[in-house]
């Protein structure tokens, strides 16, 4: 659990589900206008810049957004997990997909018609409101982790990761995450990752099997931090 003085919110990757605030004739018509899609894991939602045809609520799995460099090296700049909704920001200011979306895990979505995705925010002010003070959200949380990447270290930011990784995975204090993913979040080379977790194991602060990360010293990653 994390310590109650770290402002943890300010770089989470959690949002509050989107489905939580829907009315039941909200859900019955996005059952009845819905497309199943079913994605294996490294498989692409969407590709910055292209054009969106709608949006996307993950039903199953867990997806990554990231942004790819001139040379060809992504950043990943959010995590998204069930009952989440993607896509809907390009949709809502008419441009092309400013980011790409892949699947982390196999994963279940449904597709949702821009034509009523707009029909239904139009008619619909709670929805409207909770998508925008989630939109806000990420926002902040998006200019934190900005800063984090500017102004601390890789062991810094590392610890950081760990601490939003296991809150977002909830699997007991263990993250299953390719170093190749977790190398993009932290802003650094996997090299360099790896030696950063090599530390970290050293000093008893995680364990690792694997490619499985375990969390033993969480108060100690958030003095690694130096965000309190």
């Amino acid at each position: 659990m994390v310590n109650i003085f770290f402002p943890h919110k300010r770089y989470s990757f959690i949002n509050e589900s989107f489905l939580h605030c829907l009315p039941d004739d909200i859900v019955k018509r996005i059952d009845e206008n819905k497309t199943v899609l079913k994605l294996t894991k490294n498989q692409a939602l969407f590709h910055e810049g292209s054009i969106p045809t709608g949006v996307y609520i993950l039903k199953k799995g867990k997806v990554k957004k990231y942004t790819t460099g001139l040379n060809g090296k992504e950043h990943t700049f959010h995590l998204v997990k069930e009952n989440e909704i993607l896509g809907h920001h390009n949709v809502l200011c008419n441009e092309a997909y400013s980011h790409s979306a892949s699947c982390l895990t196999d994963c279940v979505f449904y597709l949702i018609p821009k034509k009523i995705f707009l029909l239904i925010i139009e008619n619909n002010q709670n929805m409207f409101n909770h998508l925008l003070k989630n939109m806000s959200r990420e926002f902040g949380v998006f200019i934190n982790n900005s800063r984090v990447l500017a102004q601390h270290s890789v062991r810094e930011r590392t610890a950081l990761s760990i601490i939003k990784l296991e809150e977002f995975f909830d699997d007991e204090g263990k993250i299953k995450l390719s170093r190749k993913d977790h190398s993009s979040i932290v802003g650094t080379s996997i090299e360099s990752l790896v030696r950063v977790l090599y530390d970290f194991k050293e000093e008893g602060i995680i364990d690792i099997k694997e490619n499985i990360i375990i969390v033993n010293d969480i108060e100690e990653l958030i003095n690694i931090t130096n965000l309190i």
